[in-house]
Protein backbone atom coordinates (compact mmCIF):
# COMPACT_ATOMS: atom_id res chain seq x y z
CA UNK A 1 0.00 0.00 0.00
CA UNK A 2 1.00 3.56 -0.71
CA UNK A 3 3.03 5.79 2.29
CA UNK A 4 0.80 6.88 4.54
CA UNK A 5 1.58 9.68 6.62
CA UNK A 6 -0.71 8.48 10.20
CA UNK A 7 1.27 5.36 9.88
CA UNK A 8 3.73 4.49 12.72
CA UNK A 9 7.15 5.71 11.36
CA UNK A 10 10.29 3.79 12.53
CA UNK A 11 14.11 4.10 12.42
CA UNK A 12 15.84 2.48 9.42
CA UNK A 13 19.07 2.63 6.62
CA UNK A 14 20.37 1.81 3.61
CA UNK A 15 23.73 1.58 2.14
CA UNK A 16 25.32 3.15 -0.41
CA UNK A 17 27.58 1.72 -3.19
CA UNK A 18 30.85 3.87 -1.01
CA UNK A 19 30.31 1.80 2.29
CA UNK A 20 27.95 5.05 3.67
CA UNK A 21 25.09 4.40 5.71
CA UNK A 22 22.20 6.52 5.15
CA UNK A 23 19.58 6.47 7.99
CA UNK A 24 16.07 8.23 7.88
CA UNK A 25 12.31 6.94 8.98
CA UNK A 26 9.62 5.01 7.28
CA UNK A 27 6.49 4.27 7.23
CA UNK A 28 6.25 1.46 4.20
CA UNK A 29 4.97 -2.05 4.93
CA UNK A 30 6.94 -4.63 6.15
CA UNK A 31 6.89 -6.34 2.94
CA UNK A 32 8.05 -3.85 0.82
CA UNK A 33 11.03 -2.90 3.60
CA UNK A 34 12.54 -6.23 2.82
CA UNK A 35 12.22 -5.71 -1.11
CA UNK A 36 13.22 -2.19 -0.66
CA UNK A 37 16.63 -3.40 1.37
CA UNK A 38 15.36 -1.05 4.75
CA UNK A 39 17.38 -2.23 7.48
CA UNK A 40 15.60 -1.63 11.18
CA UNK A 41 18.18 0.60 13.21
CA UNK A 42 19.81 -1.42 15.90
CA UNK A 43 20.40 -0.07 18.88
CA UNK A 44 24.46 0.15 18.15
CA UNK A 45 23.97 2.43 15.14
CA UNK A 46 27.16 1.31 12.71
CA UNK A 47 29.88 2.35 11.53
CA UNK A 48 29.74 5.33 8.54
CA UNK A 49 26.41 5.69 9.40
CA UNK A 50 24.68 9.34 9.28
CA UNK A 51 20.95 11.16 9.58
CA UNK A 52 20.19 13.88 7.80
CA UNK A 53 21.44 16.03 5.54
CA UNK A 54 21.73 16.73 2.04
CA UNK A 55 24.42 15.17 0.29
CA UNK A 56 24.82 12.19 -0.59
CA UNK A 57 21.04 11.12 -0.49
CA UNK A 58 20.13 8.43 -2.11
CA UNK A 59 18.17 6.87 -4.81
CA UNK A 60 14.50 6.74 -4.61
CA UNK A 61 12.33 4.10 -6.00
CA UNK A 62 8.43 4.37 -6.40
CA UNK A 63 5.60 1.90 -7.57
CA UNK A 64 2.23 2.92 -8.68
CA UNK A 65 -0.28 0.82 -6.94
CA UNK A 66 -3.98 0.70 -6.84
CA UNK A 67 -3.76 2.50 -3.86
CA UNK A 68 -1.51 5.32 -5.27
CA UNK A 69 2.41 6.11 -5.31
CA UNK A 70 4.54 4.10 -3.10
CA UNK A 71 8.10 5.74 -2.85
CA UNK A 72 11.05 5.03 -0.58
CA UNK A 73 15.16 5.16 -0.21
CA UNK A 74 16.80 2.16 -1.66
CA UNK A 75 19.52 -0.03 -0.59
CA UNK A 76 22.54 -0.23 -3.12
CA UNK A 77 23.55 -3.19 -2.05
CA UNK A 78 23.65 -5.93 -2.57
CA UNK A 79 22.77 -5.57 -6.39
CA UNK A 80 20.15 -7.54 -5.83
CA UNK A 81 18.17 -5.19 -4.26
CA UNK A 82 17.72 -2.82 -6.78
CA UNK A 83 17.79 -5.76 -10.11
CA UNK A 84 14.74 -6.96 -8.05
CA UNK A 85 13.22 -3.88 -7.41
CA UNK A 86 13.14 -3.59 -11.44
CA UNK A 87 11.46 -7.18 -12.03
CA UNK A 88 8.59 -6.09 -9.68
CA UNK A 89 8.14 -3.38 -11.71
CA UNK A 90 9.63 -0.63 -9.24
CA UNK A 91 10.96 2.56 -11.19
CA UNK A 92 14.53 3.40 -9.64
CA UNK A 93 16.25 7.12 -9.65
CA UNK A 94 19.27 6.55 -12.03
CA UNK A 95 22.31 7.89 -9.21
CA UNK A 96 22.66 9.17 -5.92
CA UNK A 97 23.23 12.82 -5.67
CA UNK A 98 26.09 14.08 -4.28
CA UNK A 99 27.01 18.19 -3.99
CA UNK A 100 29.84 19.56 -5.53
CA UNK A 101 33.13 21.38 -4.24
CA UNK A 102 34.78 24.71 -3.80
CA UNK A 103 38.42 24.50 -4.81
CA UNK A 104 41.34 27.40 -5.79
CA UNK A 105 43.00 29.99 -3.99
CA UNK A 106 41.26 32.94 -5.38
CA UNK A 107 37.77 30.97 -4.36
CA UNK A 108 35.91 33.11 -1.67
CA UNK A 109 35.55 29.66 -0.40
CA UNK A 110 36.81 26.53 -0.01
CA UNK A 111 35.37 22.60 0.93
CA UNK A 112 36.87 21.47 3.62
CA UNK A 113 36.08 18.42 6.11
CA UNK A 114 36.90 16.66 9.49
CA UNK A 115 36.49 13.55 10.43
CA UNK A 116 34.22 12.42 12.71
CA UNK A 117 32.76 8.65 13.83
CA UNK A 118 34.63 7.80 10.65
CA UNK A 119 32.24 9.91 8.08
CA UNK A 120 33.70 13.07 6.33
CA UNK A 121 31.95 16.03 7.85
CA UNK A 122 32.25 18.68 4.90
CA UNK A 123 31.38 22.43 5.13
CA UNK A 124 32.48 25.54 2.99
CA UNK A 125 34.64 27.56 4.80
CA UNK A 126 34.99 31.21 3.99
CA UNK A 127 39.08 31.98 1.96
CA UNK A 128 39.38 35.08 4.84
CA UNK A 129 38.81 32.41 7.84
CA UNK A 130 41.32 29.66 6.42
CA UNK A 131 43.59 32.76 6.02
CA UNK A 132 43.05 33.78 9.60
CA UNK A 133 43.33 30.27 10.77
CA UNK A 134 46.31 29.51 9.30
CA UNK A 135 46.71 26.15 7.04
CA UNK A 136 49.06 24.88 9.88
CA UNK A 137 46.54 25.59 12.55
CA UNK A 138 43.92 23.95 10.27
CA UNK A 139 46.47 20.91 9.98
CA UNK A 140 46.29 20.92 14.11
CA UNK A 141 42.73 20.56 13.85
CA UNK A 142 42.04 17.54 11.59
CA UNK A 143 40.34 20.16 9.05
CA UNK A 144 41.19 18.75 5.43
CA UNK A 145 40.96 20.47 2.32
CA UNK A 146 38.49 18.69 0.00
CA UNK A 147 39.44 17.54 -3.10
CA UNK A 148 37.70 15.75 -6.31
CA UNK A 149 38.51 12.82 -5.28
CA UNK A 150 36.59 12.91 -2.01
CA UNK A 151 33.39 14.22 -3.50
CA UNK A 152 31.78 10.74 -2.93
CA UNK A 153 32.52 9.81 0.70
CA UNK A 154 31.72 13.75 2.01
CA UNK A 155 28.72 14.15 3.82
CA UNK A 156 26.93 17.45 3.94
CA UNK A 157 24.66 18.57 7.19
CA UNK A 158 24.48 15.84 8.65
CA UNK A 159 22.24 16.17 12.10
CA UNK A 160 24.03 13.23 13.87
CA UNK A 161 27.26 12.43 13.76
CA UNK A 162 27.96 16.44 14.26
CA UNK A 163 31.86 17.27 15.16
CA UNK A 164 32.65 19.24 17.44
CA UNK A 165 32.93 22.98 17.56
CA UNK A 166 36.17 25.32 19.10
CA UNK A 167 37.41 28.77 19.39
CA UNK A 168 39.73 31.27 19.37
CA UNK A 169 39.83 34.62 20.09
CA UNK A 170 41.70 37.35 18.48
CA UNK A 171 43.24 40.07 20.26
CA UNK A 172 44.22 42.02 16.63
CA UNK A 173 41.36 41.91 14.44
CA UNK A 174 42.16 42.24 10.24
CA UNK A 175 40.94 46.00 10.84
CA UNK A 176 42.71 46.85 14.00
CA UNK A 177 40.55 47.31 17.25
CA UNK A 178 38.41 45.66 19.02
CA UNK A 179 38.85 41.82 19.43
CA UNK A 180 36.74 39.04 17.70
CA UNK A 181 36.99 35.10 17.65
CA UNK A 182 36.91 32.71 15.49
CA UNK A 183 34.73 29.48 15.60
CA UNK A 184 35.09 26.24 13.41
CA UNK A 185 34.82 22.36 13.76
CA UNK A 186 37.54 20.33 14.78
CA UNK A 187 38.16 16.71 14.04
CA UNK A 188 37.30 14.21 16.25
CA UNK A 189 41.14 12.87 16.55
CA UNK A 190 42.29 16.23 17.71
CA UNK A 191 39.83 17.07 20.62
CA UNK A 192 41.78 16.18 23.11
CA UNK A 193 44.87 18.43 21.19
CA UNK A 194 43.53 21.72 20.54
CA UNK A 195 46.22 24.41 19.40
CA UNK A 196 47.36 26.84 21.74
CA UNK A 197 44.45 29.49 22.58
CA UNK A 198 41.94 27.12 20.89
CA UNK A 199 39.05 25.69 23.10
CA UNK A 200 35.78 23.44 22.83
CA UNK A 201 32.38 25.54 22.63
CA UNK A 202 30.17 22.58 21.59
CA UNK A 203 30.91 18.74 22.21
CA UNK A 204 30.17 16.48 19.09
CA UNK A 205 27.02 15.35 18.67
CA UNK A 206 26.29 11.33 18.47
CA UNK A 207 24.31 8.70 18.30
CA UNK A 208 23.14 6.97 21.86
CA UNK A 209 25.18 4.92 22.73
CA UNK A 210 28.25 6.01 21.07
CA UNK A 211 30.34 7.44 24.18
CA UNK A 212 33.55 5.07 23.37
CA UNK A 213 32.90 5.57 19.23
CA UNK A 214 36.24 5.63 17.75
CA UNK A 215 37.27 8.62 15.78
Amino acid sequence: MPNNKYNPRDEVYVTLANGLIYIFETNVDTEERVALGLTPLPATVPANAFKGGNSPTPRRARRLTADGWNSSYVSETPETVIAGLKTAGWQIQKAVKYQGIITGSTSRAVTVYVTVRGIKYAWNMPSETRAAITDATMTALGIQVATAADIPTLVWGASVPKPAKVQFRRTTTPLGGTSDSLSTYVSQAQEDNLPAGYKLIRPRLMFPGDVAATP
